[in-house]
C-alpha cells in the first residue's frame, strides 16, 4: 500500500507541476536536475551515489547508504519571435495577415522527483517521475503563417521504476522500465476556400474562406534505460546510458469546425469531406545513447564532460489519417536527423559546504533545414551555465542552477509545389530564439 501511494504521489507531482513544455534540443527536454543544468548538463551521467542524476544513468542511485528523495523544478523562459514572413496559396494567391510576431515558443515547468532506498548494501531500488520530451508552440489566427501552424502541443510524461546493483566497489550497474504517456493536441487552420475554389466550386477563392481544425490524442508505451557507471581510477568516474526507442500508436478526437467555413460546409454536403471525428497517428520518441565523466583535477577542482547521441532520424513523417474515408490524410514530413549534444564544464569547491559549477554545451538541432516547419522552429543552439550547491545539514542540501542559450536563426521556405502543401501553400519565414532557464533542486537523506 505505502509504494502504491508513493507512486500516485510522483505522478500527481508531475502532473500538477509540469506548465507547457518548451522544446530544447528537437523536443527533448534535458532539465531535470538543478545540479546537472548548473554544468550545462556536464558529466550528470557519470555522478554517483545521488537519486536526482537517475534521470541521466540508473546506475547513479547504486552506492547510496541511506534512502533519499531528490525533487527539482526548472523554469523555461523562451523569447521568440518571427518576420519577413510571407506565402502564397495555390501558387497564385498571396496569403494576407501579420508578417511577424512573437511569444511562439511558450514558457514551461519541468518538474523531476526521484526516489532511491538501499535494500542492501550493494541493491538499491528507486523511481524517477518526470517530464521528458515537449513542446508548446503557437501562432495569431491571424499570422501569415497560420495555414502551416497554428498551435502544436505535445506532453511526454514518465515513471521509471528502477534498480541498480553495486558489482564492484568501482562498478555499478543500473536498469528501469520508462512508462511513458505522451498527450498531442494540435490546431489548424485550413484553406477551404482554395479547396473549394480547386474543384470549380463558384463563388469561392484561396485565403476566403478558412476552417478551424483541433486534433488531440494520447497514449502510454513502456521503453527502458539501462546504464553503467565506473571508477577508471581514484579520480576518473566514467558513466554509460542508453534509452531505448518508444513507438506510440496514437488515436484521438478530430473536431473540424464546420460553422467557421461556409466552403467547408458546401464540401461537406456535397461529398462528406471534413465528416471524420477521429484520426490515428504514429509518433516515436528516440533512442539516446550517452557518455559521460567526472575527472578529480586536484582536490578542490572537479572536471566535467558529456557526449550524447539521440537517434531523431525516426521521426520521419507524421501522418493524421482520418476515419470518414473522404477526408485526406494530413501529412508533414519532417526527415529528422540523429544529433549530438556536447557539453564540457567544471566543479570547484569553495568551502567545506559550498561547491560551484559553470559549463557549456553545444546541442546540435535535429532538423532538417529542407523540410524545417513553424511547428517546430528549431536550430543549434550554444549553453552558457552556472550554479551551486549548498550543504544545509548532514541530511539536507540545496542546488540552483541559472542556464542561457542562444539559437541559430532559422529560415523557413516551404515549397506551395509539393503534394502534402498543396492546400497549405508556401511560406518563408525568419525565426529567432533566446531561452533563460532557472532550476532549484532539494536532496533529503532519509
Amino acid at each position: 500500500m505505502q509504494n502504491a501511494t508513493q507512486l500516485q504521489a510522483t505522478v500527481i507531482f508531475c502532473a500538477t507541476l509540469l506548465g507547457v513544455p518548451a522544446h530544447a534540443g528537437g523536443f527533448n527536454l534535458d532539465h531535470q536536475n538543478a545540479a546537472a543544468l548548473g554544468a550545462a548538463f556536464a558529466g550528470a551521467e557519470a555522478a554517483a551515489a545521488d537519486a536526482g542524476f537517475a534521470a541521466y544513468n540508473p546506475a547513479a542511485i547504486a552506492g547510496i547508504k541511506r534512502s533519499e528523495i531528490s525533487v527539482s523544478v526548472t523554469g523555461i523562459l523562451p523569447s521568440s519571435n518571427y518576420s519577413n514572413a510571407s506565402g502564397t496559396l495555390l501558387g497564385i494567391a498571396p496569403v494576407a495577415g501579420a508578417a511577424s510576431g512573437d511569444g511562439v515558443i511558450s514558457n514551461a515547468v519541468v518538474p523531476n522527483l526521484s526516489l532511491a532506498v538501499p535494500l542492501t548494501d550493494r541493491l538499491t531500488v528507486g523511481l524517477v517521475a518526470n517530464a521528458t520530451f515537449g513542446l508548446k508552440t503557437g501562432f495569431d489566427a491571424e499570422s501569415v503563417v497560420r495555414y502551416q501552424a497554428r498551435a502544436s502541443e505535445l506532453t511526454v510524461l514518465e515513471v521509471t521504476p528502477m534498480a541498480a546493483f553495486e558489482v564492484t566497489p568501482s562498478l555499478r550497474m543500473g536498469a528501469g522500465l520508462r512508462i511513458q504517456l505522451l498527450d498531442l493536441a494540435l490546431t489548424s487552420v485550413i484553406d477551404a476556400g482554395g479547396i473549394a475554389a480547386a474543384s470549380m466550386v463558384a463563388g469561392f477563392a484561396p485565403g476566403a474562406s478558412d476552417l478551424a481544425a483541433a486534433f488531440e490524442a494520447s497514449d502510454v508505451r513502456i521503453g527502458y534505460t539501462a546504464g553503467l557507471h565506473a571508477s577508471l581510477t581514484p579520480r576518473f568516474d566514467v558513466g554509460l546510458t542508453y534509452l531505448s526507442k518508444i513507438d506510440h500508436s496514437i488515436a484521438g478526437d478530430a473536431t473540424f469546425d464546420l460553422a467557421s467555413s461556409v466552403a467547408a460546409q458546401v464540401l461537406n454536403s456535397a461529398i462528406g469531406l471534413f465528416d471524420a471525428d477521429r484520426f490515428e497517428t504514429e509518433l516515436a520518441t528516440p533512442a539516446t545513447a550517452a557518455l559521460g565523466v567526472r575527472y578529480q583535477a586536484s582536490e578542490r577542482l572537479m572536471v566535467l564532460g558529456s557526449a550524447r547521441r539521440m537517434f531523431w532520424s525516426s521521426f520521419d513523417v507524421v501522418e493524421l489519417a482520418f476515419n470518414d474515408g473522404v477526408t485526406p490524410p494530413e501529412v508533414l514530413t519532417q526527415n529528422w536527423r540523429d544529433s549530438w549534444l556536447l557539453s564540457v564544464g567544471g566543479e570547484v569547491a569553495a568551502n567545506a559546504k559550498t561547491m560551484i559549477r559553470a559549463g557549456f554545451m553545444y546541442d546540435e538541432s535535429p532538423v532538417n533545414g529542407a523540410f524545417a516547419s513553424p511547428r517546430i522552429p528549431d536550430n543549434d543552439r550554444y549553453w552558457l551555465a552556472a550554479g551551486l550547491t549548498r550543504t544545509i545539514s548532514q541530511s539536507a542540501s540545496l542546488d540552483l542552477g541559472l542556464a542561457y542559450a542562444f539559437f541559430s536563426d532559422r529560415r523557413i521556405d516551404i515549397d506551395g509545389a509539393a503534394p502534402e502543401n498543396f492546400f497549405r501553400g508556401a511560406l518563408s519565414a525568419d525565426f529567432e530564439t533566446q531561452v533563460f532557464a532557472a532550476s532549484a533542486r532539494l536532496r533529503l537523506k532519509l
